[in-house]
C-alpha cells in the first residue's frame, strides 16, 4: 500500500453558535455592543490524522460526538472554525443522499446538475450517464422531475450519481442504512470495488463489524477529540468497552473501587465477586405494560469467565441475567427475551412459558431472572434484545412490564462464512460432486 498521504488534518476544530430564537439571533446581530445571545458548541476540538492512498479510514463515535461534522468539513461542506485540512484528489461524499437536487429538474438533467457542482464537466457526465442511470435502476422516471420520485427513487438515483462519478476519495457518512436492503447490498459491493482499486475511503459507521472487516484503520471520535486511533480491532474494541461501561451503574476506579451514583441499587450487586460485571439500567428506556414490577438492570454474562459481554460469537454460552422488582405477587409470572436483527426482524424468542418452566418473585425484594442459553449460529452485525415480564390471567397473556432494545450486542466471527450478509450460519454442510446415480446415496 502507498504511503502518500492523501486525507491530512491538522488541529481541526469546529464551532458552532447556538441561539435560543432566531429573534436572538438578528438581537444579537444588530445590538450596538455586540452583546452575546448564543452558547458555543465544540463539535470538533483540535483533530487531527491522515490518511494515505488506498487505505479506509473507519470513523466511530457515539451520535453528536462530531463524526458527521469531520465528514462534513472533508467533503468541503462546512468550513472549519481553527485547523487545517488538505484533500489530494477528486472528493465524492455520501452524506445526505440528494441534498443538492433540483427538485423541479429531470433525473437526467440532475445528474449533470449535481456533476456541475462537483466539478465535471458535460462530456464527463455524459459519459458516465447510461452507467448511472443503470445502477440506479429508475427506468422511465430518468426523464420525469425528481419531485416526483418515491422515496427509493429518490435514494437510488443520489447515490448513484456520487458512486459512479470515479472519485479519488470516497466519503461515506451512514448512507448505507436507507433504501432496502437488496439495493444496500449492491451499494456495499460497489463501494467494495472502489476499495479494492486502491481508491481512499473515509467510512462513518454504528456496525462495529463492518469497521473491522472493512477498513483498514480507525479512529474513534468522543466528545469532538480523538478518543482512540490506529488498529481497527484495537480501536472498536476499546470504544465497545467504553459504551459498556458508560451506560453501566457500576464503574471500576484506578484502584480496583466500584462506584455507582445509584443509591437503590441492591447490595448484592456490590459484592466483590461481580465487580467484572456491568449492569446496564434498563429504567432509562421507554416501556409498556400493565405495571406491578420492572426490570431494573440486566447484563449478558460469559459464561466461560464470568465477565459481561457486548460481542459474542456464534456457539457460546452466555446467561442474559435480569435484577426485577414487583410489589405484589404474579401467580404465573412469566419472562421472556427477544433477539432482533436488521429491520427488527425476529431471530427468536425465549421465555418460560414455552419451555414449560416456572418461575417465582418475590414482592418487595429484588428477584434475579436468567436465561441460559447458546448463542446460535447467526451471522456478524448488530443485534438487540428485547425484554419483558409476563403474566397469564384467564389463559390470556399480559404484559406486565416490556421494553424493546434493552441491550445491544455485536456478533463477530473471523470465519468467512459469518461474513455473507446473512442472518443465520449453518456450520454443518456439505456441498458435494456426484455422479447423477448417486443421487440419492
Amino acid at each position: 500500500m502507498n504511503d502518500t498521504r492523501v486525507i491530512t488534518v491538522e488541529n481541526l476544530s469546529k464551532t458552532y453558535k447556538l441561539y435560543h430564537s432566531h429573534r436572538d439571533r438578528m438581537k444579537e446581530w444588530l445590538h450596538p455592543l455586540r452583546k452575546c445571545y448564543h452558547k458555543n458548541h465544540h463539535a470538533l476540538k483540535d483533530v487531527s490524522l491522515s490518511v494515505g492512498k488506498g487505505e479506509v479510514l473507519g470513523v466511530i463515535g457515539e451520535n453528536g460526538s462530531g463524526k458527521s461534522t469531520l465528514l462534513k468539513i472533508l467533503a468541503s461542506v462546512v468550513s472549519p472554525t481553527k485547523g487545517s485540512f488538505k484533500c489530494d484528489g477528486r472528493v465524492s461524499a455520501l452524506l445526505e443522499l440528494g441534498g443538492g437536487f433540483n427538485m423541479d429538474l429531470t433525473g437526467v438533467e440532475n445528474v449533470f446538475f449535481l456533476g456541475a457542482i462537483q466539478g465535471y464537466s458535460k462530456s464527463e457526465m455524459s459519459a458516465r450517464l447510461k452507467q448511472i442511470l443503470d445502477f440506479a435502476e429508475i427506468g422511465e422516471y430518468a426523464n420525469q422531475p425528481v419531485k416526483n420520485y418515491s422515496s427509493g427513487m429518490y435514494v437510488r438515483l443520489a447515490f448513484s450519481i456520487n458512486i459512479n462519478i470515479d472519485p479519488e476519495i470516497l466519503i461515506v457518512d451512514e448512507a448505507l442504512s436507507v433504501g432496502d436492503m437488496r439495493f444496500q447490498q449492491k451499494c456495499f459491493r460497489k463501494i467494495k470495488e472502489i476499495k479494492d482499486s486502491g481508491k481512499t475511503i473515509v467510512f462513518c459507521s454504528h456496525s462495529m463489524s463492518a469497521v473491522k472487516d472493512f477498513c483498514t484503520k480507525a479512529v474513534w471520535i468522543n466528545q469532538g477529540k480523538i478518543a482512540e486511533q490506529g488498529d481497527p480491532h484495537i480501536v472498536c474494541e476499546k470504544y465497545q468497552i467504553y459504551m459498556a461501561q458508560n451506560g453501566s451503574l457500576l464503574k471500576e476506579t484506578a484502584k480496583g473501587n466500584l462506584l455507582t451514583h445509584d443509591n437503590q441499587i441492591p447490595e448484592f450487586m456490590l459484592k466483590q465477586e461481580f465487580q467484572h460485571l456491568i449492569w446496564n439500567d434498563i429504567r432509562k428506556y421507554q416501556s409498556t405494560g400493565e405495571g406491578g414490577a420492572e426490570i431494573r438492570y440486566a447484563t449478558i454474562i460469559d459464561l466461560a469467565n464470568a465477565r459481561s459481554v457486548t460481542s459474542l460469537k456464534g456457539g457460546e454460552r452466555i446467561r442474559v441475567a435480569a435484577v426485577i422488582t414487583a410489589n405484589h405477587v404474579f401467580r404465573n409470572p412469566g419472562f421472556q427475551i427477544v433477539m432482533n436483527g436488521q429491520f427488527s426482524t425476529e431471530v427468536f424468542n425465549i421465555n418460560n412459558y414455552h419451555y414449560n418452566q416456572a418461575l417465582t418473585i418475590v414482592e418487595n425484594e429484588p428477584n434475579v431472572i436468567a436465561v441460559d442459553f447458546k448463542v446460535p449460529e447467526l451471522g456478524n452485525g448488530n443485534y438487540s434484545l428485547s425484554m419483558a415480564l409476563t403474566d397469564v390471567v384467564d389463559s390470556q397473556l399480559i404484559y406486565i412490564f416490556k421494553v424493546h432494545d434493552a441491550m445491544i450486542i455485536s456478533i463477530e466471527n473471523q470465519d468467512v462464512r459469518y461474513k455473507t450478509g446473512t442472518q443465520m450460519v449453518v456450520e454443518d454442510a456439505r456441498i458435494l460432486s456426484l455422479n447423477p446415480s448417486n443421487i440419492l446415496n
